[in-house]
């Protein structure tokens, strides 16, 4: 994997190419001013804060020349494929390909629902988005805590499962394998995360691997609002969320009693400096997981060098509107652009 400059730098004004604040669009005949507002946590870090203006998103359209990346083709949905040869229910994907011969860049979606609840079905819209923008995608279920039945590790497992089955069948899937990121929301969030903190961990990919030989690596992280660093919801008590949701994942684990199993299963325990690039998302009124997390786990990132962009969406709850997952496209976008040479 090639070195990654992780020196304090500046997303510069990509809609007019210009280093400024203010950036010309045009749209149709009208000529429409964009105002962006980038703010850098610490000199000489690898973590850039971004706040993006609502004026700005609004006025932004989509043009080849922009921010956003534009539909280019027609893609199709392939539903319940099996990503295991096994009769797991758990253990099926949909697929979002781009039509042409490829080889596409690929997302693999993880979805969201307190590690009990949520279904692959949860991202065709954004699936089908990405597609139709020369990105293949792909939408997995996977094992789900039950009253009876913890999900840790078996949520990882299924996780890097399919990515590894992916990547191994990636000629049928008309994929690049080199260029395979990952996006999750919430709990989906968390697995993204660990998917990309534990590339290279050795240890702990040879236990839940099952002997794959298959990468598990991913060029990408793309965490909306995940619970990213279990120590530090221990460390604030059972009654800081999501301390409930976590403690029922690892098997009615409390902090206290099982600091290991929390640390085993969060995110921030294996960030090293090889980690792929993070774009985390997250609200500053999220009660649901605190943006603290986020901002906890982003610390670590840049302690060891990690490079990362953090859009913080000023008054953003769990779960964002339109108008916010806008926002995070804003920066999202060109970074996609960038590393899977897309116009």
């Amino acid at each position: 994997m090639p070195q990654r400059n992780t020196k304090s730098k500046k997303i510069n004004c990509i809609l007019a190419g210009q280093e400024s604040k203010s950036c010309v669009l045009t749209e149709g005949n009208r000529l429409r001013k964009i105002w962006v507002i980038l703010c850098v946590l610490i000199l000489c870090t690898s973590i850039l804060i971004i706040h993006i203006s609502l004026e700005s998103i609004k006025l932004a359209v989509e043009t080849p020349n922009g921010n956003f990346l534009t539909e280019i083709t027609n893609s199709t949905i392939q539903r319940g494929i099996p990503y295991a040869q096994d009769s797991n229910p758990h253990h099926l994907m949909n697929a979002y390909v781009p039509e042409g011969d490829g080889p596409f860049p690929a997302i693999v979606y993880i979805h969201g629902g307190g590690w009990t609840s949520g279904s692959r079905e949860n991202y065709n819209i954004v699936g089908s988005f990405y597609a139709k923008r020369g990105i293949a995608g792909f939408s997995i279920d996977y094992t789900l805590t039950t009253q009876n039945n913890t999900s840790w590790p078996q949520a990882i497992q299924d996780v890097i499962l399919a990515i590894c089955h992916i990547r191994e069948n990636s000629a049928q899937y008309r994929i690049n394998p080199e260029k395979v990121a990952v996006m999750g929301d919430s709990a989906g969030g968390h697995l993204a995360a660990l998917v990309g903190t534990l590339s290279g961990n050795e240890s702990f990919l040879a236990r839940i691997e099952n002997n794959l030989t298959i990468s598990s690596r991913v060029c990408l992280v793309i965490d909306y609002y995940g619970p990213t660093d279990f120590q530090f919801i221990g460390e604030h008590g059972s009654n800081f969320n999501p301390y409930g949701l976590v403690e029922k994942f690892l098997g009615d684990a409390t902090y206290e009693m099982n600091q290991s199993r929390w640390k085993e299963a969060s995110p921030a325990t294996y960030i090293t400096a090889d980690d792929p690039v993070f774009v985390i998302a997250h609200g500053t009124r999220d009660s649901t997981v605190p943006i603290a997390i986020s901002e906890s786990f982003i610390s670590k990132l840049d302690e060891a060098g990690v490079e990362t962009y953090f859009v913080e969406i000023d008054g953003g709850i769990h779960g964002f509107s339109d108008e916010e997952n806008i926002r995070v496209r804003y920066v999202l976008d060109p970074l996609l652009k960038q590393m899977f040479n897309l116009h």
